[in-house]
């Protein structure tokens, strides 16, 4: 599959309630990072200092990264999907080639979808879509209903509730 010509970004979408539980996931992985030093404080824990330096070193470090970049998934899928129902045009996605791929972790398979969209408003570009591989759906010369902001043509395929 060629990706020469795609630069279209696919846009973060989600609902309040799943930005809602990202930002939950997120505050729960900082009150995470309490977790050891108050363990010893209570004493619960029998450890050298350079051990539980170490140990909460590490828990900053990856629970204040793994609940950063939830924020900030929240925050990007705020953006495009108010930017979306903003200025999206409707447009027409046609696949023109599809990729399969089994993760091999027993998941569903990964279609990655290249295609070719256009609309009244839209002038046409190419893009990749990735998504849960529906084996009726996508396949190549099927359509799909897109919204596109023109302006850089993020798009996507997901129906939006707009005015």
């Amino acid at each position: 599959m060629s990706t020469d010509e795609v630069t279209a970004p696919q846009a973060s979408i989600a609902g309040p309630f799943a930005r809602l539980f990202f930002r939950f996931n997120a505050i729960a992985c900082w009150l995470f990072i309490a977790f050891w030093p108050a363990m010893l404080v209570f004493d619960q824990v029998e450890q050298p200092w350079w051990g539980a330096a170490l140990t909460i070193a590490g828990f900053v470090l990856l629970m204040g990264l793994l609940g950063s970049w939830m924020w900030y998934e929240a925050n990007r899928a705020r953006d495009d999907t108010e930017r979306l129902l903003r200025a999206g045009r409707d447009a027409i996605a046609e696949v023109i080639d599809l990729e399969v791929t089994d993760p091999g972790d027993g998941s569903h398979d990964v279609a990655r979808l290249q295609l070719r969209i256009s609309g009244e408003d839209v002038p046409e570009f190419r893009a990749v879509y990735r998504d849960d591989h529906d084996e009726q759906a996508y396949v190549v010369g099927a359509k799909f209903k897109a919204v596109v902001d023109p302006s850089d043509n993020l798009f996507t395929l997901r129906p939006l509730k707009r005015r």
